[in-house]
């Protein structure tokens, strides 16, 4: 006979994990409420819609990484896969495609003072993950090669987790990034119109001083 399913529910692991798993869910979406609330500008709606957008984004980013990690394996070690695994795998990475097409375009119907906390802190996320998996990933290369620990395949997860990371952190590399070299110019602007300025300044003198030699001339007569 199969076991009565209410004593696996309300068992003590069961209701364990059902009462531990939403409070803790619901705490962590509380604080992140009440800090995106501290921006000024905010409306509550607004900020509940941004969680929940930014949620379905991560998780749309997961089902995509669950579909293309295990295919991406399989070409770089030769380990094919039956038919239908390479269908599955399609399957969930269109499911993640087509979810993250739908909540990237409701982020940008989000006005900018309720989706600030929940934004920074998706990115910054995504932003550690893909360093990490980029320097740990390094790191395992380099020490197989110094250990000369070479087996058969031995640089395909390193090295498909590497593309990973830095594909990771191009995305969420943003825009100020690229505005570093910008900026630069526009500081050393400044300085090259102040050291022409100066030089102007320098120059400049000369004529002064034979206008006043001309005038006191004109009062000797």
């Amino acid at each position: 006979m199969v076991e009565n399913p209410l004593t696996t529910i309300f068992g003590f692991i069961g209701s364990f994990y059902g009462l531990v798993i939403p409070l803790c869910t619901l705490f962590f979406l509380a604080i992140l409420f009440l800090a995106s609330m501290t921006v000024p500008g905010a409306k509550p709606k607004a900020v509940g819609q941004a969680i929940y957008t930014y949620i379905m984004h991560g998780t749309s980013v997961l089902l995509m990484t669950i579909g293309a990690f295990p295919t991406v394996f399989s070409v770089f070690a030769g380990v094919p896969y039956l038919g239908r695994t390479y269908i599955a795998l399609l399957l969930v990475f269109a499911c993640g495609g087509l979810l993250f097409l739908m909540q990237d375009q409701e982020t940008h119907n989000l006005d900018s003072a309720s989706r600030a906390i929940p934004e920074a802190l998706y990115m910054t996320t995504l932003k550690v993950i893909g360093n990490l998996l980029a320097i740990l990933s390094t790191l395992s290369i380099l020490l197989s090669i110094v250990l000369a620990s070479f087996q058969t395949g031995w640089w395909v997860t390193p090295f498909v987790t590497l593309v990973y990371g830095l594909l990771l952190s191009w995305c969420t590399r943003g825009s100020h990034d690229w505005e570093l070299f910008k900026t630069m110019q526009m500081t050393a602007a400044p300085a090259k119109v102040v050291a022409s300025q100066q030089k102007a300044k320098v120059s400049t003198p000369a004529p002064v001083k034979k206008k006043k030699k001309a005038a006191v001339k004109k009062k000797k007569r």
